[in-house]
């Protein structure tokens, strides 16, 4: 038998070659056949193993073998193994008692080629092959590893953000319950304030209406010091001083006369009035007669200074309404003659304008501007009364209606007219009557025209109405 030569010093681990890193096997055609073909060989090369004894040479593998062996990881593997085995047995001859034990490698089976350069050739593809696998998934556990990591990371923050957003609802849910828990105490704390109040106008009523009860009762008595109607109704003198009438008598004729048709003055349903109708008149009287002002007034009747201005605007309104029914006649040739003049067409009607009086205001800066007291004179004969301000743009008398009488042709007047018509002979002496209640004297503000025009009418009208003409019964 021959001897064996030593084998290159070519070591291969089998922990270099490890069946967890073969890879994909992509080469296998048919993996089943192979599976049965490696079986195969397997249980051949146990068997071979088996029969191997030392100083025996196993057969060599011929052409033929190598062309029908197929190549592939399992004969790598198979290699490897008998590689493995190579280096565990003698596999050069070695003299045990005289004996030379060889071993052949029966590779007849295999397609593993015989030269050790070759073989280490294809251990090295096959360790590099091994490598890029490893790194390969190296590589993707990396991959996994990061993707693992930011789920993780992700995970982690909407988890976070679910907690935070959680306790920010929580915190908001119990705020707005806090809050519903004090609108509804302030609510029962109004309720209770509410019904309190209730109860208290209730009682407030009673005693403002025991009150009123009470004031009836005392009637026209004035109090100490009080200024009013019953201080002086029953001396002539400062009745005529305060309001121009001669006596009680004409004074309640002329409240009936502006009270008729119409409701009681001071009887309308609500709360009662602090002064009588007869007291209200004479307030307003007063103010026209003495140019008082509302706060003097308010302090003598005791009342507040809005009471008093209210009093003030109903009552003449009230005075220049009733009054411009009453007709005053004045002679035609006597307006033809009238200086200053100047003809106006009010609401269709064609007047004459006579200028009689001037009203003084104050204006921006404390200059003083006049305003002229009108006569407006018919073709029918008769007289009505304004002011220069109500008369711009043809307005005023037009803009409250003319009174019926104040026409372009003849008028004929009813009986309850006719007894109260008046005469005027003379303009200039009407006007200076008229001048002697004091309101008209003094200096006004702008904001007053229209009061003071109203004013001018009224006196015009109390003026016909307390003094006779010379010369008419």
């Amino acid at each position: 038998m021959l001897q064996t030569s030593p084998p290159p010093a070519l070591q291969i681990s089998p922990c270099n070659v490890s069946g967890a890193h073969y890879g994909p096997e992509q080469e296998v055609q048919d993996e089943v056949p192979g599976r049965v073909r490696r079986g195969a060989r397997r249980n051949l090369l146990e068997s071979q193993r088996r029969r191997i004894r030392p100083g025996c040479q196993l057969p060599r593998e011929t052409p033929e073998d190598k062309a029908e062996a197929p190549s592939g990881i399992g004969d790598l593997v198979l290699a490897a193994e008998l590689m493995e085995m190579a280096g565990a047995s003698p596999c050069y001859g070695q003299h045990r008692g005289g004996t030379q034990p060889a071993v052949q490698h029966d590779h007849g089976a295999y397609g593993v080629p015989q030269e050790p350069a070759t073989l280490g050739r294809m251990v090295r593809e096959l360790q590099e092959t091994v490598h890029r696998q490893s790194q390969l998934v190296q590589s993707l556990q990396e991959a996994l590893a990061a993707s693992q990591a930011r789920c993780q990371e992700l995970q982690e923050r909407s988890e976070s953000e679910c907690w935070a957003l959680a306790s920010e609802l929580g915190q908001r849910i119990a705020a707005l319950e806090a809050e519903n828990r004090t609108l509804r105490c302030e609510r029962d704390q109004l309720e209770r304030r509410a019904q309190g109040l209730r109860e208290e106008l209730e009682r407030s009523s009673s005693t403002v209406l025991h009150m009123g009860q009470r004031l009836k009762e005392q009637g026209g008595r004035a109090g100490p010091g009080r200024f009013c109607l019953a201080s002086v109704r029953d001396d002539g003198k400062w009745l005529r001083f305060y309001t121009g009438f001669g006596s009680a008598q004409r004074l309640a004729a002329f409240l009936a006369f502006l009270t008729e048709g119409g409701p009681q003055r001071g009887a309308e349903p609500g709360p009662p009035s602090a002064l009588s109708p007869e007291d209200q008149l004479f307030l307003v009287l007063v103010r026209l007669r003495l140019g008082l002002l509302l706060q003097d007034l308010a302090f003598r009747f005791h009342l507040s200074e809005a009471t008093a201005s209210r009093y003030w605007l109903s009552w003449t309104r009230l005075m220049e309404t009733r009054l411009a029914q009453v007709p005053v006649r004045c002679s035609p040739r006597y307006v033809e003659r009238f200086e200053p003049r100047r003809a106006a067409q009010v609401g269709g009607v064609p007047l004459v304008v006579l200028d009689c009086a001037q009203l003084c205001f104050e204006g921006r800066g404390r200059r003083l501007y006049a305003l002229q007291g009108c006569a407006l004179a018919a073709p029918s004969g008769f007289l009505a009364f304004g002011c220069s301000a109500a008369l711009r743009g043809g307005e005023g008398a037009a803009g409250r209606g003319l009174p019926p009488f104040l026409q372009d042709g003849p008028v004929a007047l009813s009986t309850p007219q006719g007894e109260a018509c008046r005469q005027v002979l003379s303009l200039a002496s009407l006007a200076d009557k008229a001048l002697r209640f004091r309101f008209l004297r003094g200096v006004q503000p702008p904001a007053m025209e229209g009061q003071v025009g109203r004013a001018w009418a009224i006196c015009c009208y109390l003026a016909c109405l307390l003094h006779e003409p010379m010369g008419l019964a």
